[in-house]
């Protein structure tokens, strides 16, 4: 008599080898991880660092950051900046030596007056005289922010609150060691006559900006080594751990 029911079959099926273990742990994971983000950061400040001290050897005018000489036109009797902020408040506590030196350049056919003066001194010599506040300049074009008004009373070099001034023939230079306070620059015919037309350029000179490139050079090369360095490390320690399981 035949048995008719089916014999377990023997499965000759070798069991699945077992998943290697990786050897990136957690704490090697988070280490390349912060590795990777200081290394970006130090390659940031390299290279703001470079850009810093190639500003500082080359892009200089007797040791001024200069912007372009632009001309500057009004049928009024003033052109005047926006209320230049340095902070009258905010940074008490800091050396004005770091705001640096301002040098304004004004040339023009006839004699200019180039001064500084604070906001509330200004306002008050030009408050009802007609003059134009200089908002932006782009493609050639200035763009002022007209005041009405009439003639001043006096000539702007009669004046005494400037804490900077100069005024003549030809082009004229003011330079001014930046304080901490609310100020504006005015650009005025000497005689305070009405109609201006002058070509004008506007630097700086930062004394510790060479040490802020130094200082952006060094910290930024010593992150992108020690990034570089840690990331070397935990990869060759992976590998060896993997070689050795």
């Amino acid at each position: 008599m035949t048995d008719s029911r089916e014999q377990p079959s023997t499965s000759n099926t070798a069991p699945s080898p077992a998943r290697p273990r990786s050897n990136w742990t957690a704490g090697r994971v988070i280490a390349m991880v912060f590795a990777s983000i200081g290394g970006l950061i130090g390659l940031a400040l390299l290279v703001g660092g470079i850009a810093v001290l190639a500003a500082y050897a080359f892009g200089r005018d007797d040791g001024y950051f200069n912007s372009d000489r632009k001309p500057l036109q009004s049928a009024t009797y003033a052109i005047t900046t926006q209320n230049i902020d340095l902070g009258a408040d905010e940074f008490d506590w800091a050396p004005d030596k770091i705001l640096g030196k301002v040098r304004v350049q004004v040339e023009g056919n006839e004699p200019v007056f180039v001064g500084i003066g604070s906001d509330a001194d200004v306002d008050r010599y030009l408050g009802n005289v007609a003059h134009d506040e200089l908002i932006d300049f782009h493609g050639g074009h200035s763009e002022f922010d007209p005041h009405q008004g009439g003639a001043p009373r006096t000539p702007p070099g009669k004046q005494n609150f400037w804490v900077a001034q100069t005024e003549g023939s030809g082009e004229q230079a003011l330079t001014w060691d930046a304080e901490f306070g609310r100020w504006t620059a005015v650009v005025m015919n000497a005689n305070g006559a009405r109609g201006i037309d002058v070509k004008a350029d506007a630097g700086v000179k930062l004394a510790w900006a060479i040490w802020a490139g130094l200082g952006m050079f060094v910290v930024g090369l010593l992150m992108s080594v020690g990034a570089v360095v840690v990331i070397l490390l935990i990869g060759r320690r992976s590998s060896r751990d993997s070689t050795a399981g």
